[in-house]
């Protein structure tokens, strides 16, 4: 199902004119009423009159999560206090992140890439969408509801149900749409599978983000659930979820390009690849006036399919996003993702756990703990002795990060002090050597 055919369908040409219009303006807007990039420019020796379409893009500088923490506050906004109507930020170990402001219009863009990306897993007005993100200081849970309510559906607000709570809702309300952070959905399939309520539920997709994931976990989810379940892309400083979305054919997320213009960066040279080519991906809001972005480097890696795809939209797709530059870790000098670590732990066979990876200095050498919590009912159906499964998470891990961890079998209790995982995460992974 297509949400909005004329912008969806339209030309590549049609959306190259689109884009460079909007990109002048946008450079205007910003050269007029934005201190921070009216003083990169000018540092450039650039005027608004420079720009002229997208074959100018290259002129304009990259912004970065840094730049917008210390240009905090009067420096970024383009509108004054009074027309922001929204303010969301993200929430780190080391503290607040960088802080969003929406303007009503804003939301109103969200609002239409969210109804975009629900009509895309082919949920509409008949059904019924519970929604499992946070409703707090991070934006997801609110922009999955804006989008829901736009299309016409009725909405479960779940973002603080246990995964069993959740099922109950579902069941009695006749749920047939989830929309949830991958880990969290993960332990509801894990316990209607426990519980064999496959069944019982009336679900037929989910749309899932905010965490990477691989096709292994995602066939999981769909077979526990009988279901399609459609990968998702957003961040607070663009707009929350729905930059990009999946379709039915599964087969990459089409960028909301009348909102975003996207580019892939090589992290090395700084020069922007084509299509086809992994790198970093670099988002311009063409359409945002609280904290418009130029150039904005996400730190995601991923690569941009410009072919039409089968379901007749134009848009272009990313692939799933697996990676991020501020995701490598360096172990005694090899480098390692942390999805790497992750996806090696998920798919270890006949192992029902928590993990937690902590890495750590000992006498000027990097050493990696491992704490695998599994509590006291699954300990007893453990078809193998705890030195069996701590021997083959050793092996497993190991063979990613070059180095044998110290793997060791807690309790809950035990767990507990390592990591606030509000979202029941199955992987998480520490770098002790940053703090």
């Amino acid at each position: 199902m297509i949400w909005n055919k004329a912008k969806e369908c339209m030309s590549r040409d049609e959306l190259a004119e689109l884009q460079g219009e909007r990109l002048v303006k946008l450079v205007k807007y910003m050269y007029r009423n934005v201190q921070y990039y009216r003083k990169k420019m000018q540092k450039l020796g650039l005027e608004p009159g420079d720009i002229r379409g997208i074959e100018d893009l290259d002129k304009l500088p990259f912004t970065t999560q840094e730049d917008l923490i210390d240009a905090y506050p009067q420096r970024m906004f383009a509108v004054s206090g009074r027309n922001i109507v929204r303010h969301h930020t993200s929430v780190h170990r080391t503290g607040i992140g960088a802080i969003a402001g929406y303007t009503q219009r804003d939301i109103n863009v969200w609002s239409e890439c969210m109804a975009r990306s629900i009509s895309m897993a082919d949920l509409g007005k008949k059904d019924i969408i519970s929604i499992a993100y946070n409703y707090g200081l991070c934006p997801d849970g609110l922009g999955a509801h804006y989008g829901a309510e736009k299309v016409g559906a009725a909405v479960i607000p779940a973002s603080d149900c246990k995964p069993a709570v959740l099922i109950a809702l579902m069941r009695r309300l006749l749920a047939t749409g989830i929309i949830s952070p991958q880990p969290y959905l993960m332990r509801v399939a894990q316990e209607v599978e426990d519980k064999g309520l496959k069944n019982c539920l009336q679900l037929k997709a989910a749309i899932c983000g905010g965490e990477h994931w691989t096709e292994e976990v995602r066939k999981k989810i769909q077979d526990r659930l009988g279901i399609k379940a459609y990968d998702i892309f957003g961040l607070n400083e663009l707009t929350g979820l729905g930059v990009a979305c999946e379709c039915e054919c599964q087969n990459g997320m089409h960028i909301q390009e009348d909102f975003f213009l996207a580019e892939i960066l090589d992290t090395n040279t700084l020069i922007v690849l084509p299509g086809g080519r992994r790198g970093e991906l670099i988002c311009t809001t063409l359409q945002k006036e609280g904290i418009p972005l130029i150039r904005y480097r996400t730190m995601r890696i991923t690569k941009i399919n410009y072919e039409k795809c089968e379901c007749g939209r134009t848009m272009a797709r990313i692939d799933r996003i697996c990676e991020s530059t501020d995701d490598m870790l360096m172990v005694r000098g090899n480098s390692v993702f942390a999805i790497q670590i992750e996806t090696v732990l998920l798919n270890l066979q006949n192992i029902n756990a928590s993990y937690v990876v902590c890495i750590r200095k000992e006498h000027h050498l990097d050493v990696v703990d491992i704490y695998i919590e599994i509590d006291s009912r699954k300990r007893e159906m453990l078809s193998e002795s705890e030195e069996a499964v701590k021997h083959r998470v050793a092996d497993a891990v190991s063979n990613v990060i070059g180095l044998m961890p110290r793997v060791h079998c807690v309790s809950c209790d035990e767990n507990q002090s390592y990591i606030e995982n509000p979202m029941e995460k199955k992987v998480i992974i520490v770098d002790e050597r940053k703090y």
